[in-house]
């Protein structure tokens, strides 16, 4: 990890799919299907926002890039979005609390918000070259679901040659079977999967390095 050269990717992380009181936890309460979401949200609430906060503090300080790709929409109507988000229902119109970040890991001033209407970072919007104007060749990745919109960086940003970290204990599924599959199908080959602990000595040893330097 060289941190002019790294990102750290904070997927979807927004008040859509990562709050139990908004977006698709307000509709599984009002369709009466909360018990669908209880492994997610627990491991949202006591796992992965703590974890990515504890990473946001390490690599504000190092000096990484800190980036937002979210789920949403440039438009009231959103008319723009992918046939996908379309039919499942996986919209946020610009504006609304939907589209924001989760108040305790909230992006500060100048730090990249991208906003995409498709599941894909890479696909539906300019991150390639957003990346490659920074010079930006490693990314450490985090978010939700894993198995969906996070999978999906990974594989896509591996196959553009960058060098991609999966924070194991920095994402979530939706059950802990899809939770373990999706980080050993990737592991070795789209990315290499740490945890939040090992990715923190990493950058503390690169800091030392650096300062020995």
């Amino acid at each position: 990890i060289v941190a002019k050269r790294t990102a750290l990717m904070i997927i979807d992380m927004q008040y859509l799919d990562a709050h139990p009181d908004y977006g698709m936890g307000a509709e599984a309460k009002r369709t009466g299907v909360t018990a669908q979401y209880d492994y997610y949200f627990e491991q949202l609430d006591s796992v992965v926002i703590p974890n990515i906060r504890r990473l946001l503090d390490s690599c504000r300080s190092a000096g990484i890039e800190i980036i937002y790709p979210r789920i949403g929409s440039l438009v009231k109507d959103c008319r723009e979005v992918s046939l996908l988000h379309k039919r499942i229902n996986l919209l946020a119109s610009a504006g609304i609390r939907e589209q924001d970040i989760l108040d305790e890991i909230a992006p500060l001033e100048n730090e990249l918000v991208i906003t995409k209407g498709a599941s894909g970072v890479f696909n539906a919007t300019a991150i390639d070259q957003i990346l490659r104007n920074m010079t930006i060749d490693t990314l450490i990745m985090t978010g939700v679901v894993t198995n969906y919109c996070v999978e999906t960086a990974v594989r896509d940003a591996g196959d553009r040659s960058f060098n991609v970290i999966l924070a194991s204990d920095g994402c979530a599924a939706m059950s802990e079977v899809h939770q373990k599959l999706a980080l050993e199908i990737l592991d070795g080959v789209y990315c290499r999967v740490k945890s939040t602990d090992q990715i923190l000595e990493e950058l503390t040893e690169r800091s030392q390095q650096n300062s020995v330097e």
